[in-house]
């Protein structure tokens, strides 16, 4: 196969034009369900090589008002990911159009036909990002699984195999070819804001165990994995979205616990990797993010490690980058500094404006070609290793029809593991198991994944729709994610009509942070609180709030079932919180 496969390589890459090899080291977005012109153009006419897909709408493209052909502001180029330009409640997310998993592997079909017939056949390759609810790359009929510190909480490894596999098919069936997971980022740091229980833990032989079975279930199912976000981000005080921030550690702490997952799954077959947006300062890294540094791509990762796949950039328009470049520098120098793809989770004209601009480096001499022969070979080969060379990835969409919810052994699976996972973190006063003759309020929170797909099995109020059938003695208050004023003065007015109040208490890195305030105003009513969060973090000390339960995944029915379950006794929780939750005093 290796033969073929060079052969393969050799022929494209010695066909194929500057144009040609520029399209193929980018990955941009395609979010929605159905077939744009700009996505037909640059598909067809500009040989882009790859997208980020998500079925759910996204409104956060800061530079719709910028025209084909007009030069953006350098000051718009430098603002696309700020907290200052987002509605951080995700109110700016559109209702997606429901799209079933057939419908979406045809839609997906029709644009791998565009690739196939421009000049050399040169295939696209598809990727998600799917670490449980956190991500809003979802496929609206497909099981959701727990977050991976959800995983290690069942303290089975197998879980993340099985989670995997399951993942695996359903993105498989639709068409998609990679995915932006493992997470090997250590979680060393309670006060992370980024990565919390998007990690397997905060132990770096934990999150190692765990994320060599991830890597073997996606490995069982032809996605190609990433593993993320080198040279690690678990011990970071601040978030790469909105800014630079640097991890402040010993060369040698990074080597002992956040670069050790690398190694191991760099060892066992890891294809593919992607770098950070931070600083590294006992690296050598303090003046450019990690990703665009060229001696961590090149003499860390593939000289010291020998990683030999491919290395791809986070989203380029996320605030780590913005702040030290302007867009398209930015994109230059990490191709340079040794990414062989670049992710640019965007759906504006700055698209045409990045491949001009990267045209013009090579034609300046400072993008060399050879740089870019480097890079599509490796992505090429990748491409191969997904079984694009044949037809181009075209899948069968009766294979998706029997996928996601529709496999009853998938369906099973989501059930098993979200049951293992329900964390009972605490119930100090004995108010569970719940008596169903008591009257209940339930508040619930408008979380982004309930927005991003919003189906029967995915939608706001989907923690009340499984109180309900435990009890007809429940009320509900659906507040935002962020409540508003008058969202809690709602809260406040209702209060005291139940004799218990189930509360949700969400936090979402790319939203808001948590409710936790609100939460205590409800304790002092005196009525026994029962809290249903999604983060084990929160609930430190002093630990005043005295009955929480963690779902790992607040998007999914499974998940709050199993939650409701233990609640009114019908389920024994048995996971174990597998991190340290209590921070380090300041």
């Amino acid at each position: 196969m290796s033969e073929a496969r060079d052969k393969w390589v050799d022929g494209l890459l010695g066909q194929m034009n500057i144009e040609q090899k520029i399209g193929q080291v980018l990955v941009f977005s395609f979010a929605g369900t159905h077939l744009t012109p700009d996505v037909v153009d640059l598909v067809k006419n500009h040989n882009l090589g790859g997208l980020r897909i998500s079925q759910g709408f996204r409104g956060m493209n800061l530079m719709n008002d910028v025209k084909p052909g007009e030069e953006p502001d350098e000051a718009v180029m430098r603002s696309m990911h700020r907290p200052e330009g987002l509605n951080r409640d995700y109110a700016y997310m559109k209702p997606a159009a429901y799209c079933s998993m057939p419908q979406y592997a045809r839609l997906l079909n029709s644009i791998r036909q565009l690739a196939m017939e421009r000049p050399l056949g040169i295939p696209l390759h598809f990727t998600i990002d799917q670490e449980g609810s956190g991500s809003d790359d979802l496929l609206f009929d497909a099981c959701l699984f727990p977050h991976p510190m959800g995983l290690a909480a069942t303290g089975d490894p197998q879980t993340a195999y099985r989670t995997a596999v399951a993942i695996g098919k359903q993105a498989r069936a639709v068409g998609a070819n990679m995915i932006h997971s493992p997470v090997l980022d250590v979680n060393t740091n309670p006060r992370n804001p980024e990565i919390g229980t998007r990690a397997y833990g905060d132990n770096p032989e934990i999150v190692t165990k765990f994320a060599l079975e991830t890597l073997r279930g996606l490995q069982e199912t032809r996605l190609i994995a990433t593993g993320k976000h080198f040279p690690g981000r678990g011990e970071s005080v601040h978030d790469a979205h909105w800014g630079l921030p640097a991890v402040e550690l010993s060369r040698e702490e990074l080597y002992e616990k956040h670069l050790a997952p690398y190694r191991a799954l760099i060892d066992a077959g890891l294809p593919a990797v992607m770098t950070a947006h931070c600083l590294y300062p006992a690296l050598g890294v303090n003046d450019a993010p990690a990703g665009a540094t060229a001696h961590v791509i090149n003499e860390l990762l593939r000289g010291e490690f020998g990683f030999q796949g491919v290395v791809t950039t986070d989203n380029m328009m996320m605030g780590g980058v913005l702040q030290k470049y302007e867009l398209r520098e930015a994109i230059l120098q990490y191709i340079l500094a040794g990414n062989d793809l670049v992710l640019l989770r965007d759906e504006s004209p700055i698209r045409w404006r990045i491949m001009e601009y990267l045209r013009d480096a090579v034609g300046e001499g400072r993008l060399p070609e050879a740089r870019l022969d480097e890079a599509c070979g490796r992505i090429l080969r990748m491409r191969w290793d997904m079984g694009l060379a044949q037809n181009g990835g075209l899948v069968d969409d009766t294979e998706a029809a029997l996928s996601g919810r529709f496999d009853p052994d998938i369906r099973k699976e989501a059930r098993d593991i979200a049951e293992k996972s329900v964390l009972l973190l605490r119930d100090e006063q004995n108010v569970l198991p719940l008596a169903k003759d008591k009257s209940v309020l339930v508040v619930e929170q408008v979380f982004p994944t309930h927005l991003a797909s919003n189906t029967m099995d995915c939608h706001p109020g989907l923690l009340w729709d499984e109180v309900c059938r435990m009890t007809d003695k429940a009320g509900s208050v659906e507040i935002g994610n962020t409540p508003s004023e008058s969202d809690i003065d709602r809260v406040r007015r209702r209060m005291h009509e139940a004799d218990v109040i189930i509360t949700t208490n969400y936090w979402y890195h790319k939203a808001a942070s948590s409710i936790t305030e609100l939460v205590r105003e409800m304790q002092q009513t005196g009525k026994p609180v029962i809290v249903v969060a999604n983060t084990p973090y929160e609930f430190s000390a002093p630990a005043d709030i005295q009955t929480v339960l963690t779902v790992f995944n607040p998007g999914s029915r499974e998940h709050l079932r199993a939650a409701v379950g233990i609640i009114y006794g019908n389920l024994q929780a048995t996971a174990n919180c597998p991190v340290n939750v209590s921070p380090v005093d300041d």
